[in-house]
């Protein structure tokens, strides 16, 4: 077989591997195979059959649409089968006929580059050492496989390898119940908040708003009630403190809460508001009778460059500590709106602290806050892809994918957001920072699974008597299956 041979047979395959390809494309290309006679008219009609199965499964397994049943929620909506077929495979999963057992391979690259223009006072701001003109870094590395066991039985495993080490990301055994409900056990994320419950996938800018980055939570240890419906979401759950054992620590646990709901959807259109609390006790020393540190951390809109210019020194002396969240949104047609409010109230005991770091206030307790607003519009007719029974936002869907060919070029989102994060209270005076963050986003959807983000940051930054300001310029190449 001739190299430009194998080449016509890559692009067959390729173009059926590719979401929404055209038909009449795929036609063209089979008739070249013909006549270079590198296919048989009766392989041709193999590709053929292939070709629309993959078509009808991707219908099947596309996101729930507004108002949407929660059973459509990932991974627990089934693949369409034909009659008497044992096992259907799409991309990377399999399942058995009668949907009750399912497993699906999953995974997420995003590679972000940065470079800055900072004033020599913000860079005071952010560090005691200088910073690096740009930067690469793999943001995120992620795999992992996810399915159902029995019908009610939902699984997830997943870890990630950026920065040359491996974390455990949303590894849990959860139990689905009949009326639209889930109850997790594992590591999974603590409900906090519309952007952060978001997928990372799903975000619009590279990061979440300074407000966000700051005083939102993590991924802990714990157990999770989910109720999904149709036009509210509510999540409560108890979470531990990480996962490493030191038999010299009692590592404290929180208990969360978040509820939203959709008091208007209508098509595409929505409001959604949401509100959120988490209650955290906070990690014992034991053996030295001392808090351990509290990290409310936010860099400068990328990772690529160690700008900490919220949450430079850790909090000391922090017994507990309670945060606070408002949310709202709403999509009309190709516009939306995204805004939240976090607040952070922090209790103090000045006779547990760390002997080896600094605790110079006169106060049993400090507060930290922030709020942020989006606004996006979709320059190719898109709309947001909300979901009111997760309480967040999901997969965008190209109304055309990429595809030069036939003249179409994916999707496109202008965006603009400003976000402030005020911890200028600390337990070490002239150690608070406060971060103002103004960015203009360019998205560009190739698929529902590719995309390129494009961000221009304006930053101010304030710590003691400095304060400073200055420029990101940032850009993601992000995939997934």
């Amino acid at each position: 077989m001739s190299t430009r041979s194998i080449f016509l047979v890559m692009a067959v395959a390729g173009l059926l591997a590719t979401t929404g390809a055209a038909a009449s494309e795929t036609d063209r290309l089979l008739e070249i195979l013909i006549e270079k006679q590198v296919l048989s008219p009766a392989e041709a009609e193999v590709i053929r059959s292939e070709a629309a199965t993959e078509e009808t499964m991707e219908e099947a397994a596309a996101p729930a649409e507004i108002g949407a049943a929660p059973s459509a929620y990932e991974p627990t909506a089934p693949m369409q089968v034909d009659e008497g077929a044992t096992i259907f495979v799409r991309r990377f999963g399999v399942q058995t006929a009668d949907a009750s057992e399912r497993f699906r391979m999953r995974g997420r690259v995003q590679l972000d580059f940065a470079m800055q223009n900072f004033s020599d006072e913000l860079v005071d701001v952010a560090r005691e050492d200088p910073l690096p003109d740009y930067g690469l870094v793999f943001r995120r590395l992620r795999l992992g496989a996810l399915g159902v066991m029995r019908e009610r039985f939902e699984w997830q495993i997943e870890l990630d390898f950026a920065e040359e080490a491996v974390e455990v990301e949303n590894t849990y055994m959860g139990y689905l119940f009949d009326h639209g409900g889930i109850l997790k056990a594992g590591v999974m994320k603590e409900p906090f908040g519309l952007e952060y419950d978001t997928s990372s996938r799903y975000i619009t800018f590279m990061e979440r708003s300074a407000t966000v980055d700051a005083y939102g939570v993590g991924k802990e240890p714990g157990i999770m009630y989910q109720a999904l419906q149709p036009t509210y979401h509510v999540s409560v759950g108890i979470f531990g403190n990480g996962l490493e054992f030191d038999r010299d620590v009692e590592e404290g646990y929180s208990l969360a809460g978040r509820a939203s709901f959709a008091p208007y959807l209508s098509g595409t259109d929505f409001v959604h508001l949401g509100a959120a609390v988490n209650y955290r006790k906070n990690a014992l020393n034991t053996a030295d009778d001392f808090y351990e540190g509290v990290r409310l951390r936010a860099r400068e809109g990328t990772r690529a460059i160690d700008a900490r210019l919220v949450g430079r020194d850790d909090l000391q002396g922090v017994k507990d500590f309670t945060r606070y969240g408002l949310e709202f949104a709403a999509g009309f047609g190709s516009w939306w709106f995204q805004a939240e409010y976090m607040n952070v109230d922090l209790n103090l005991d000045p006779n547990r602290v760390d002997p080896d770091e600094d605790f110079d206030i006169d106060a049993d307790s400090i507060t930290q806050d922030g709020y942020y607003f989006y606004v996006g519009y979709y320059l190719t007719g898109e709309h947001k892809p909300y979901r009111a029974f997760g309480g967040d936002f999901g997969n965008l869907r190209p109304n055309a994918n990429f595809n030069p060919s036939a003249g179409t070029y994916g999707a496109f989102e202008l965006a603009f957001g400003y976000s402030v994060a005020d911890s200028l209270e600390h337990t070490r005076v002239g150690r608070g920072q406060k971060q103002d963050r103004y960015v203009l986003g360019l998205n560009w959807y190739l698929t529902p699974e590719v995309m390129f983000k494009f961000n221009a940051i304006y930053l101010e930054g304030e710590r003691d008597d400095i304060t400073g300001d200055g420029w990101v310029y940032g850009a993601r190449g992000q995939y997934f299956f």
